[in-house]
C-alpha cells in the first residue's frame, strides 16, 4: 500500500513539472502562434512524450488541446486590444497576430472566453482622451 501511495505522488509530482514546462515552452516559444500547432508539435517543442502531454491537459489541467491553445490565443487578443497601435487597430489585424487562422473564429472563440466580441472588449477597456493620448480604463 506505501508503495503504491509514493508511486502516486511522483506521478502527480511529474505530471507537475510536465505541466510547468509546457506552459513555459508555450510562453517563451509562442507556440500558440504557429497557424497549425499540433498535439505532436507541442510534445516535440517540449520534449514530452504525447501521451503525457494528453494526460497533463486531461488531469492536471481539465482542458482539451484545443482550448488550452485557444486561452493562450486570447490572452494575446486582450493584450493587443488594450495596447493599440496605429498597426494593431483592425480586429482581423490582432486575430492574425494572436495566432487565429480568420476573424470569425478569432471572434467566435473569444467571445466564448470573455463573453463579449473583440470589440466590445477594447471599449470596455479603452478610452480615448480628447487630447488624442490613449488610456486604460482599470
Amino acid at each position: 500500500m506505501k508503495r503504491k501511495k509514493i508511486k502516486s505522488v511522483l506521478k502527480y509530482d511529474v505530471l507537475n513539472q510536465h505541466c510547468q514546462d509546457i506552459k513555459i515552452i508555450m510562453k517563451e516559444k509562442h507556440l500558440f502562434l504557429r497557424p497549425n500547432l499540433s498535439l505532436m508539435d507541442l510534445s516535440t517543442e517540449s520534449g514530452i512524450p504525447v501521451n503525457a502531454v494528453k494526460k497533463v491537459l486531461s488531469e492536471r489541467l481539465q482542458v482539451t488541446f484545443f482550448e488550452f491553445i485557444s486561452e493562450y490565443k486570447v490572452n494575446k487578443a486582450k493584450e493587443l486590444l488594450i495596447n493599440i497601435r496605429e498597426d494593431q487597430f483592425a480586429i482581423s489585424t490582432i486575430a492574425a497576430q494572436s495566432g487565429f487562422n480568420t476573424k470569425d473564429s478569432f471572434t467566435i472563440i473569444f467571445k466564448q472566453y470573455t463573453n463579449m466580441s473583440p470589440e466590445e472588449y477594447r471599449i470596455k477597456h479603452f478610452t480615448i482622451e480628447s487630447d488624442s493620448s490613449v488610456s486604460h480604463k482599470n
